[in-house]
């Protein structure tokens, strides 16, 4: 990203403008107010008084800045769309600029190659464990045996933390374990056994949790018949809800406390009920 300071993580652009602020003069000597206005094109003291609240920005003004800041395209739409949410006059307005920004977030997530997902996918507990490491903020293999759904050698929770740290997907910050791996997304439409293995394992876990209590889990289906020369409209559709599902799930996350978070495991299944001569 060209301004070194995740947008995506911002519900407010003032705030996002102040750090970035703050960051590009801790990195280098040049930078100030003024230096940002003759890059932006903008009055010099433009930044100072949209940090301190003195002004808003208007949608020509909100492109003028984001490329003064060096935003690529994805991250500049996002902050113009979180300009007109923050300074929305009404509900509805609010509500379509945050639709807005849930489906920019959900489409940042970070692709998974095929060499980090033989290992993040090779067994259905890894990314679990990862995910707990976090929840829990630690790497007990006790405390995480306890909490994973299906019991776990320890040895295995132990060599999984390992590659896991190896790999970079887990690190310790200021005393809190973090996991770079949040938001990813899954190889798709690949012929792999990791991948084949790795939804075969979830799959009985979705059969196994159909004796969950109802309020902890969710299954609904759909039997329908469709044009076979729709079907890739159809996966667009699929792939289109997945994302919009994430980006609830990471509004929604950022309003509780880390401890009070549990794992879930989302699978969309789409096949055919029959079949015919050459399939």
């Amino acid at each position: 990203m060209g301004a070194l300071v995740d947008i995506f993580a911002y519900a407010d652009y003032r705030q996002f403008c102040r750090d970035f602020y703050e960051h590009q003069k801790e990195r280098g000597r040049g930078f100030s107010y003024r230096s940002f206005a003759r890059k932006a094109k903008v009055a010099p003291a433009y930044l100072k008084h949209i940090i301190d609240g003195k002004r808003n920005l208007s949608p020509a003004m909100s492109l003028k800045f984001g490329l003064g800041m060096g935003l690529n395209q994805n991250e500049l739409e996002y902050f113009e769309n979180l300009v007109r949410f923050n300074q929305a006059q009404t509900i509805e307005e609010k509500s379509l600029y945050f639709e807005n920004l849930r489906r920019k977030r959900a489409k940042t997530l970070v692709p998974l190659g095929m060499t980090e997902a033989a290992s993040l996918l090779s067994h259905w507990y890894v990314v679990a464990i990862k995910e707990l490491v976090v929840n829990l903020n630690s790497i007990d293999s006790e405390l995480i045996q306890k909490a994973l759904r299906k019991r776990i050698p320890k040895d295995l929770i132990e060599k999984s933390v390992e590659n896991l740290q190896r790999l970079g997907w887990l690190h310790l910050d200021d005393g809190r374990w973090i996991s770079k791996a949040s938001q990813i997304q899954f190889p798709d439409e690949i012929k792999s056994f990791v991948i084949r293995s790795f939804h075969s394992q979830m799959l009985q876990l979705a059969q196994e949790s159909l004796e969950d209590a109802l309020d902890q889990r969710e299954f609904g289906a759909a039997v329908f018949t469709i044009p076979q020369n729709r079907i890739a409209e159809l996966k667009v559709k699929v792939k289109e809800l997945q994302r919009e599902l994430i980006g609830f799930v990471q509004d929604v996350a950022k309003d509780e406390k880390r401890e009070d978070h549990r794992v879930y495991y989302l699978g969309v299944q789409c096949f055919a009920l029959e079949k015919r001569e050459g399939d």
